[in-house]
């Protein structure tokens, strides 16, 4: 019987998967609310640059972002950063950066890239590999569904048959002890 194909282990999966789904959607739902609030939002198209850090200044007016002065092939580019990615970068680093998928006043408009930061920034990427358990999930039940329970097999033991082989008479001995019954001895 395939992993998945056990009823426990299938509905497992399948509400772990389905809270994913739950999850991603309401992130969406809580990031297209609050850019429908934010009227100095704008998109902007998300990419991923590998940059040479230059400098990085103090962002007097914001406390959660600072200036990233950073050169990306022959143009030098000022990003904007959370503080504490910002503080860990210093001058004639390589990093890879990511581009959020819009900007604002408020947040940072570029991360550093990693994995956590891309399924935060774009969490519809987790909807890829939940489609897909999802479908293993439901190839499984179907092979489940056409396969044949596997037969009970039963085995019953014959005490009495047992019981009686203590009575019988021992494997070496001669079956001449017995009483021949002749059908000739009619005169």
């Amino acid at each position: 019987m395939p992993f998945l194909a056990r009823p426990a282990i299938r509905w497992s999966v399948l509400i772990a998967l389905w809270a994913v789904v739950g999850a991603v959607l309401w992130i969406l739902l809580v990031q297209i609310f609050l850019l429908a609030l934010n009227p100095f939002c704008h998109a902007q198209r998300p990419g991923v640059a590998h940059v040479e850090v230059r400098s990085v200044d103090r962002d007097s007016d914001s406390q959660i972002t600072d200036f990233v002065t950073v050169k990306h092939g022959d143009s030098e580019q000022i990003l904007k950063m959370a503080k504490a990615e910002a503080a860990e970068l210093r001058p004639d680093d390589e990093v890879w950066i990511l581009d959020a998928w819009y900007a604002d006043g408020l947040r940072p408009t570029q991360f550093r890239l990693t994995p956590l930061r891309v399924l935060l920034e774009y969490p519809v990427l987790l909807l890829l590999p939940a489609a897909w358990g999802l479908w293993r999930v439901r190839k499984a039940k179907r092979v489940a569904d056409a396969a044949p329970p596997p037969p009970v097999r039963r085995v019953f033991t014959d005490d009495f048959h047992l019981r009686a082989q203590r009575f019988a008479k021992p494997a070496g001995e001669k079956k001449e002890d017995q009483p021949r019954m002749d059908t000739d001895d009619r005169a």
